[in-house]
């Protein structure tokens, strides 16, 4: 292993990413806090039926309110039964107010006097989109655990990725790579590497100081495909293998491949693919998502060599830009996997379930329009290279995106919503004087590895010729931060 530093750069001062007003603000200044659910809506005069489920602050008279959404008029079609609301109610300049989270909206509200049950009448949109961009389902769950004084919901966070610099870690024997993966096949806790090319995948072990090439050991020689995922699909707690349709099962020693190739439909073109459960019953399940929107699920049948039934083909989208890259996650407001795409316009969230409602566009995920943060962007993203990566060591999925322009590092504040670093590409493409010695294109190989095991990936980038090399994102020192 060369493990060469290529560039290092002096340490700027370390970014502090914040959310202004901040949820646990609206909660404390807040007289009452309740979270209720929609019972009935009339679309005619635009009144809405609620029952309070839970008063978390203060008292509401009652356990019923009305809302007569007055402005913006429109919302009412996005209003249903079932459907979830968050109110905190206080004083305004004097006179009581309310703040209304509905349909995934903020709300400015004012009360109705002298009505029964107690009523507010919504008067105009309220700018609290940086404070929580998500959906009002997910907003309840977090006045709850502001309750409970268990506050996961992630408002301020002091960052500088990928501060270490460029190492070259080694000169594999490989050309024009396709893909990189980085996982421990062996149980030995260091990070193997699984690369595919197009004469077929390799496998190189992480041995001493470097990689050994273990491809034919391991068993594959003959193993091709141009798309992979890796997961314990058996729960034996080693790493298996997904490739191009075939699963292929781990006994430590080496890899061999179990029962029949996964039923794909003709001409299909994966654009990301993952093992994770998705029926609840803590068996990995195969999701692969095509180039057209359709995601195909295959349900884990406890056996490897037992087929794996394929659910009914979703499809997620239809039309519109070309995605170009994707990544499966926990990325909601409710612990159940779903999938980020990246196109043009941004990055918009899929669930992947019949019941996961409407996706989740740029701005909802992280409050500003995709075009917010780099003149580039306003006219779309542009060469786009993305990866998933737990950048702060919180355990929860971030989302790296370089793009033409600039990058935007998306950071998981929990409950589906995002701060957004647009700095964090410099590390990687080389502003101003720095240098790196490599240029990332939409085809360079990269992947998110935990190198050091601090918790904080990494990221390793894998050039056409065959050099490996790791841009490092050690944890901040304590104490090393902006007042």
């Amino acid at each position: 292993m060369l493990a060469v530093l290529l560039l290092t750069w002096a340490v700027p001062a370390v970014a502090i990413i914040r959310v202004d007003i901040p949820v646990c603000k609206i909660y404390d200044t807040a007289q009452v806090v309740a979270v209720g659910t929609v019972l009935r809506v009339n679309p005619d005069n635009r009144v809405i039926d609620v029952q309070v489920e839970e008063t978390l602050k203060g008292k509401l008279d009652g356990d019923r309110l009305r809302v007569q959404l007055a402005a913006p008029a429109e919302l009412i079609k996005e209003v249903a039964a079932g459907g979830s609301l968050v109110i905190f109610t206080g004083q305004d300049g004097g006179k009581p107010a309310a703040v209304l989270h509905l349909a995934d909206t903020w709300l400015l509200a004012e009360p109705i006097p002298n009505v029964s049950p107690t009523a507010w009448r919504t008067v105009q949109l309220h700018d609290l989109k940086q404070s929580f961009p998500g959906r009002t389902a997910g907003l309840a769950r977090v006045v709850r655990q502001l309750k409970a004084g268990k506050p996961a919901l992630l408002d301020k966070l002091e960052l500088e990725a990928f501060r270490a610099g460029v190492l070259e870690l080694a000169k594999l024997d490989v050309a024009n790579p396709t893909f990189l993966s980085a996982a421990d096949l062996n149980g030995d806790k260091k990070l193997d590497l699984l690369i595919g090319t197009a004469g077929g995948v390799r496998l190189f072990l992480a041995a001493g100081a470097g990689f050994e090439d273990a491809t034919a050991a391991w068993g594959l020689a003959k193993a091709a495909g141009s798309w992979r995922a890796l997961g314990d699909v058996n729960g034996d707690q080693r790493v298996d293998l997904l490739l191009g349709g075939r699963l292929w099962i781990n006994d430590g020693q080496k890899l061999t491949a179990a029962g029949t190739p996964l039923n794909l439909p003709p001409a299909s073109q994966p654009l990301a693919a993952e093992l994770t459960d998705v029926t609840g019953d803590k068996k990995p399940d195969a999701v692969i998502l095509l180039a057209d929107g359709r995601l195909l699920t295959f349900e884990n049948s406890g056996a490897p060599d037992r087929p794996w039934r394929a659910r009914p083909i979703r499809a997620l989208w239809n039309g519109g830009a070309a995605p170009s890259a994707a990544a499966f996650g926990d990325w909601g407001d409710d612990g159940r996997p779903h999938v980020m795409v990246v196109r043009s316009d941004g990055v918009t969230r899929y669930g992947l379930g019949a019941d996961a409602g409407p996706p989740a566009d740029h701005e909802r995920l992280t409050g500003k329009p995709v075009g917010a943060h780099h003149k580039a962007h306003r006219d779309g993203l542009k060469n786009v290279l993305a990866a998933a990566i737990d950048v702060n060591g919180d355990r929860r999925l971030d989302l790296f995106v370089l793009a033409d322009g600039g990058g935007l590092l998306l950071v998981n504040r929990g409950m589906g919503a995002f701060l957004v670093d647009p700095d964090a590409g410099s590390a990687v493409t080389s502003p101003g004087q720095q240098r790196v010695p490599f240029k990332l294109t939409p085809a360079t190989p990269w992947t998110a590895a935990d190198m050091h095991a601090d918790g904080f990936d990494d990221l390793l980038v894998l050039t056409a010729d065959g050099r490996l090399y790791e841009v490092s994102n050690p944890p901040l020192p304590v104490g090393d931060s902006d007042p």
